[in-house]
């Protein structure tokens, strides 16, 4: 007597087959991949946006500064320096009329401003360089002429120095040196565009 098989076949409807371990692992690096990209991105991204909103920032601080300090110096009576040092001193002191004072501080890569009246603090700025930066004032009395120099942050002046050695030191020293801002003492560049106009004669 021969026995019958019976076979059962399930059908699934609306259901994906079956995926693979090494699909997954294979899925799960590449999205890890992904990951870090974007992350990486991001992070250069935001940096870039920082880096350009702090460069902003000091242009601005700095272009007010020179502004004010130009003005200073041109309606200056007198101008007074640290230990009378007129070439790289830390401190300018502007003595205008009216008893008005104005007295600039460097104090590492900020410069300070304060406004006094009559013996009375008046104003008080602060302004913001590059870190690294050295500042300094001087005074040129041949040309009745002031102002402040400003030279690039010391790691550039290594890595000048490294990469030119045969370059003379006068040469490597002048090349430090970023800009200056020189105005002339006591010459207000305001009243250059003012012009007397000719009393006129009254005609019979």
């Amino acid at each position: 007597m021969k026995r019958r098989r019976f076979c059962i076949s399930i059908k699934q409807y609306g259901i994906p087959p079956g995926v693979s371990l090494v699909e997954v692992v294979v899925a799960m690096g590449i999205a890890t991949i992904m990951m870090g990209i974007s992350m990486t991105t991001m992070h250069t991204v935001m940096r870039a946006e920082r880096e350009t909103s702090k460069a902003a920032w000091l242009g601005s601080s700095f272009h007010r500064f020179s502004r004010l300090i130009r003005s200073d110096i041109h309606a200056a009576t007198s101008l007074e320096f640290l230990k009378g040092s007129t070439r790289n001193s830390p401190e300018l002191t502007i003595k205008k009329t009216g008893a008005e004072i104005v007295k600039y501080r460097i104090e590492g890569h900020r410069i300070f401003r304060v406004v006094t009246r009559n013996e009375q603090q008046v104003h008080r700025d602060g302004f913001f360089l590059p870190e690294g930066s050295h500042a300094y004032f001087f005074e040129r009395k041949r040309l009745n002429q002031a102002g402040i120099a400003i030279d690039e942050p010391s790691h550039a002046k290594n890595t000048l120095k490294q990469d030119k050695t045969s370059v003379k030191n006068s040469e490597i020293k002048s090349s430090h040196r970023d800009l200056e801002i020189i105005s002339t003492i006591g010459h207000d560049y305001r009243l250059t565009n003012m012009q007397i106009k000719p009393t006129k004669k009254e005609t019979k």
